[in-house]
């Protein structure tokens, strides 16, 4: 394989089809009831939190989600942490699914600090939703959206600053 975009050239429903039964019962379960692959993967979250993950997430699924989906952008555009298994995905030929989702999920299940089985679902439903738009599309949709939301985090630390500045002459 040459490159992350042959991986793609599939089904992209295809990759909920790489979990074991019972997630892959729960998943399509889940996608019935919303039909946002999003709205599932939080609900995963939510549903199956170990009590090793970090970053809040019983309370805000969306925070750990975020972070997993960095987490697999970093992967996909190159960090160094994730060289070791982005090589070994790439130098197979004709690699399944399975393999693919299993070893993206173990790669980044130390670095969120949870479980390569806890991430597989998740890590299915983000292939997913690469494969029906596209590599490069989701990287630059990713993009795009952390700079709208530097964008606000900048206009509320402006209104924070002026309403002080203001405080401060009155």
């Amino acid at each position: 394989m040459n490159d992350f975009s042959e991986i793609f050239n599939v089904d992209p429903d295809s990759w909920i089809d790489t979990l074991s039964t019972y997630q892959k019962n729960l998943i399509h379960q889940l996608y019935e009831q919303t039909n946002d692959y999003e709205v599932v993967a939080n609900k995963w979250l939510t549903a199956t939190i170990p009590t090793n993950v970090p970053f809040g997430t019983q309370k805000n699924p969306s925070i750990f989600f975020e972070k997993i989906l960095d987490e697999v952008e970093a992967f996909f555009t190159g960090d160094e942490k994730y060289k070791d298994s982005r090589l070994a995905i790439l130098k197979e030929s004709g690699v399944v699914q399975s393999y693919i989702v299993g070893g993206i999920s173990i790669a980044l299940a130390p670095v969120l600090g949870t479980s390569a089985p806890f991430l597989a679902p998740v890590i299915a439903i983000v292939l997913l939703t690469i494969g029906k738009i596209g590599l490069n599309a989701w990287l630059a949709t990713r993009k795009e959206k952390r700079e709208a939301n530097r964008r606000i985090k900048l206009k509320r630390a402006n209104r924070l600053c002026n309403k002080n500045l203001l405080a401060l002459y009155l």
